[in-house]
This record gives structure tokens, C-alpha cells and sequence, in this order.
């Protein structure tokens, strides 16, 4: 089998070898996958553990305008919007990754944890993956509050020709409103969970209509079912420079 390691970086997501090959999602991803609001921005987001510490991770578009140092978002929490500040706002070294990671300041107790991927790992090539999200702010609604929409694709391709900017193609129909939500896959070798990338959005196309028994292009654009992401070795990549330039 060919696997794509992504530049070495995955995130564990509970569920370790004990459980069998999967064909759904577990609760610890749907809690962790939050709905946002950003200045006037909706989107997704979701929380990992990093040496400790909690960090919420995002779309770098749907934050845009949103202040580097103490910002604050929303989050749809029980069907109420409770602010959450923000320490610092950090985004990977290249500006054409779409990804934002804010820094939370809050120390995590039982961190999960965060390895690096050795040669030969990582996912395959034409693997099913799932992507979470809030597609116009629809939901899931509990008594015990809010669950994302959960969708699947198939690992199609990595366009890796700007190393710093590797852009993923998922074969799956995502809509407006996930950006920013994980893309998550079942590691086959380790058995687990694991966060593969954060998603973009979707690539477009123009619309044909029939006109006299030809196709014509129109400027109407459309979901090609293409969806673009990047990995997620490049939020990490951007907390630890950020934890290198902490006074010492």
C-alpha cells in the first residue's frame, strides 16, 4: 500500500489499539469540533492537545481581521454563544496554508498525545476519511448540547508541488460552513484515530447549460465534490515555532 506520511506529523484522537477498524466517528471528535463565530465569520473549528496544552485550530480565512494577540471568538456552546479569549493567534510559515491555530493559555492534565509518523505511515491512497463540520450553522441538537455534521471521502491526491503549501484532495461533497473542521482517518497500522488536515472548502466549477444541443459555460460556479485541505503538521509546525520564541 502506498501512504502519504504528510511531512511526518498526525494527531491521536483517543481510541487506541484495542479498537477494531472503524466505520464511524467517536465521541471524542464530535465534542472536540466546535462551531464558531468569528467578527461576523461562521465556520468550524476543533481543539487538540499539545504538550499540555489546549490550542483551537481553524480555517485562517474564516478568522480574518481577527487581532494576533488576545482576540476573542464565539463558540456555540448549549445552544448559547459564550466568548472564549484567545492568548495569540498563529499561522503556519506559509501564508498560502489556510489554516489559524489560537493559543489558549489553558493547561491540559491527560493531554492526548501528539507522534510523528516513521517511514511507510500514514494514510492511503484511495482510504476513506470523514470530515466534520457546521454546514450553515446546522447541527445535531442534544439535551447536552451540539454535535457536527459528519461526512465522508476518499483520499484522492496531494498536490505537494510547494512543500511549505501541500494542498490535499478529498473525493467528498462538502458544503459552506466546514471550513476549518478536521479531516480525520483511521490508521490502519496503529489502530487509532487521527486528525489528518483542516479543511478549506471546496473546489469550484463552472456551471454548462444546454443551448441548442451544446454545452456552454456559464459564470455560474459550483461545487466540483473536490474538497481542499491542508495538513495538519502545519498548525503544529506553527505552535512550536511559537513555543520557541517564548522567553525562556
Amino acid at each position: 500500500m502506498n501512504r502519504i506520511a504528510l511531512l511526518g506529523v498526525a494527531v491521536w484522537l483517543s481510541l487506541a489499539s484495542t479498537a477494531p477498524a472503524q466505520d464511524a466517528v467517536p465521541g471524542d471528535i464530535l465534542s472536540r469540533t466546535l462551531m464558531i463565530k468569528a467578527g461576523s465569520e461562521y465556520g468550524t473549528a476543533f481543539s487538540i492537545d499539545y504538550q499540555g496544552e489546549l490550542y483551537i485550530v481553524t480555517a485562517r480565512h474564516v478568522v480574518t481581521g481577527l487581532p494576533q494577540g488576545r482576540a476573542t471568538i464565539q463558540v456555540l456552546r448549549s445552544g448559547q454563544w459564550v466568548d472564549v479569549h484567545t492568548v495569540k493567534t498563529l499561522f503556519p510559515a506559509s501564508s498560502d496554508v489556510d489554516i489559524a491555530v489560537f493559543e489558549t493559555g489553558e493547561k491540559i492534565s491527560q493531554p492526548y498525545e501528539i507522534t510523528p509518523l516513521g517511514k511507510g505511515e500514514g494514510v492511503t491512497m484511495g482510504q476513506q476519511v470523514w470530515f466534520l463540520g457546521y454546514p450553515w450553522g446546522v447541527h445535531s441538537r442534544f439535551s447536552t448540547g451540539e454535535a457536527p455534521f459528519i461526512k465522508r471521502g476518499t483520499m484522492s491526491a496531494i498536490d505537494a508541488s510547494n512543500p511549505d503549501a501541500a494542498v490535499m484532495y478529498i473525493d467528498g461533497f462538502n458544503n459552506p460552513g466546514f471550513s476549518g473542521g478536521p479531516i480525520v482517518y483511521w490508521d490502519l497500522e496503529k489502530r487509532a484515530y487521527r486528525i489528518l488536515g483542516v479543511v478549506k472548502g471546496y473546489r469550484e466549477d463552472t456551471a454548462k447549460i444546454l443551448v441548442n444541443g451544446e454545452h456552454v459555460d456559464t459564470r455560474l460556479l459550483v461545487n466540483s465534490g473536490i474538497l481542499v485541505g491542508y495538513g495538519i503538521q502545519y498548525a503544529v509546525q506553527a505552535i512550536e515555532h511559537s513555543k520557541q520564541q517564548r522567553p525562556q
